[in-house]
């Protein structure tokens, strides 16, 4: 009777040790699962818009930095029959970047424009938040086009002379600075408008670059410029 007691004793303790190391396996294969695994809505995806070519494929174009267009950032209905707006999503691992400059994905919004029809790409746009690039953006399309700004206006808004309104119509009383400008790039049959707004009463400045890129040849030119109120300076 005493041999059979030690005997299950023994049988107990081995089987005891062999779950423990079965658990143990088992934990460190789900550890390692956790590391090599990827989250879904990140994507490797690397673009300089220096290298986007007005009538490439648009579609092609989300497809080389892993997007489709079914992620489009954009909240506006598009109610246009004839192109797709499409806003580059922030909740992407995404590194886009302009002549070099990074853009900073959680505060810049950015959008390119392509036809529904044939899917070329005719337009980009956009919107630098306080980007620590700005400057050396806008040095980089002067360069690019290879002159200076074919057009440029500076507005100024102080407390004593104010020129801009705000949300509710009243006049801003901070020192806002307004540079537009626009460059002709002959050469890539490229047209640049900015418009870089710079608020000198906030400790820090706020800043904000407004970039359109709109394809000289597109038959969509004339009519976008009219949309987005640029011929008011520039209507050439």
């Amino acid at each position: 009777m005493k041999k059979i007691v030690i005997c299950q004793i023994a049988l107990s303790f081995v089987l005891m040790n062999c779950q423990g190391k079965g658990t143990e396996k088992s934990v460190s294969q789900a550890e390692k699962t956790s590391v090599t695994s990827k989250p879904v809505n990140q994507t490797q995806g690397k673009m300089d818009f220096k290298d986007l070519k007005f009538g490439t494929n648009g579609e092609e174009l989300l497809k080389g930095i892993g997007l489709t267009a079914n992620d489009n950032a954009s909240g506006d209905f598009n109610t246009s029959v004839d192109y797709v707006e499409f806003q580059f999503p922030k909740d992407k691992n995404l590194n886009l970047s302009l002549f070099n400059n990074t853009l900073q994905s959680a505060t810049d919004d950015v959008s390119v424009f392509y036809s529904k029809n044939d899917k070329k790409v005719w337009c980009y746009e956009m919107v630098l938040q306080n980007n620590p690039n700005t400057d050396a953006i806008l040095s980089a399309i002067e360069k690019k086009a290879g002159h200076k700004a074919d057009f440029s206006d500076k507005k100024v808004n102080t407390k004593e002379r104010p020129i801009f309104l705000d949300e509710n119509g009243e006049f801003k009383t901070d020192h806002i600075e307004e540079t537009i400008q626009v460059w002709e790039d002959k050469e890539a049959k490229t047209t640049f408008f900015t418009i870089h707004t710079v608020n000198l009463s906030k400790k820090p400045n706020e800043n904000t670059l407004k970039i359109f890129a709109l394809d000289k040849t597109s038959p969509k030119y004339k009519e976008w410029v009219s949309y987005r109120s640029l011929d008011m300076f520039y209507n050439k």
